[in-house]
């Protein structure tokens, strides 16, 4: 019989690369916990830890215990949820990972009503960039993340899928002239989210029909989030390539002119992920991730508005 109240032990001395902390977590000294990891390894006849002076590292068997163990981890721990969960109302905690700018333009809406109806749940909200990593499993319950998931332990499940939009302030335009065509994007300041991507490389990229126009642009002014840009666009800086559901409001405001709307652009998507399998949800996070998607709200850029 495999020692598994010391397999979830090594679970998490590898998480928090520590015995000190995995100790504190549960109620024993380091030592204790130091011992019990050296007879877990006597027991399966293989080092599973590197142990330096300064560091603490699971070797490749280690790494191969610590995956699958962490995935038991988790199960074991949403059982009991839902065991607790039969005759409660959803509560208890939820850790969220999420992007800045979705969650402050669409998830802040939806967080606030679902508190006022389970108000017995807490939330634990980080912030991340669009392409930030997911935390380690047993780190979150949920989380929002761009493109499609490269952990394939998670579950993901589309959010939704948004366009950009060329757009630019009164201001700009009439100090810069607006653009009829593609081509005369190459004589204007041209701002956008680069991520990281080359000033080289840079290129809007527009589709009429099954043809697809690469545009190279310049700009004065570079940033990696899609809501600065907003507000510098706003402010006359520049006009645009950004996510539509970000400029929509501004948009239909008035205070921001789409341009060459007769041009689809490339797209991207938001996907909810969580480490748990669908049938092991506790039921406050099954609360949650239902609510999502029955509240979920984006904003879009009004018909007037597009055909302006």
């Amino acid at each position: 019989m495999l020692p598994v109240n010391d397999m979830m032990l090594f679970v998490d001395v590898v998480k928090y690369k520590s015995f000190t902390a995995a100790a504190e977590k549960n109620d024993k000294t380091a030592a204790a916990v130091s011992k019990r990891i050296s007879q877990l390894e006597a027991s399966l006849g293989v080092e599973l830890l590197k142990r330096t002076t300064r560091n603490l590292a699971p070797t490749e068997a280690g790494e191969i215990l610590y995956r699958q163990c962490a995935n038991i981890q988790l199960e074991l721990g949403s059982v009991c949820d839902q065991v607790i969960d039969v005759h409660n109302n959803p509560k208890g905690k939820i850790k969220i990972s999420a992007l800045q700018n979705f969650s402050n333009l669409v998830l802040s809406d939806i967080l606030e009503k679902f508190l006022a109806k389970y108000s017995d749940v807490e939330l634990e909200i980080t912030l991340d960039g669009a392409l930030g990593p997911l935390p380690p499993i047993g780190e979150y319950d949920i989380a929002f993340r761009c493109g499609r998931l490269e952990d394939s332990s998670a579950i993901s499940r589309l959010v939704f899928t948004h366009g950009y939009t060329v757009c630019a302030s009164k201001s700009y335009l009439q100090r810069n002239g607006t653009p009829k065509t593609l081509n005369e994007l190459t004589k204007h300041n041209c701002l956008d989210c680069h991520h990281g991507i080359q000033l080289k490389e840079r290129v809007w990229t527009f589709f009429d029909g099954d043809e697809a126009y690469n545009i190279p642009v310049k700009t004065n002014v570079f940033t990696n989030n899609a809501l600065f840009v907003k507000h510098l666009a706003l402010s006359g800086v520049a006009l645009t390539y950004a996510p539509t559901f970000i400029v929509a409001d501004a948009i239909n405001a008035g205070l921001l002119v789409p341009l060459l709307s007769q041009y689809k652009t490339i797209t991207n998507s938001i996907y909810l992920i969580h480490p748990h399998t669908n049938k092991n949800l506790p039921k406050r996070i099954r609360c949650f991730i239902d609510f999502v998607f029955e509240n979920l709200s984006v904003p879009s850029i009004q018909l007037e508005q597009q055909g302006r």
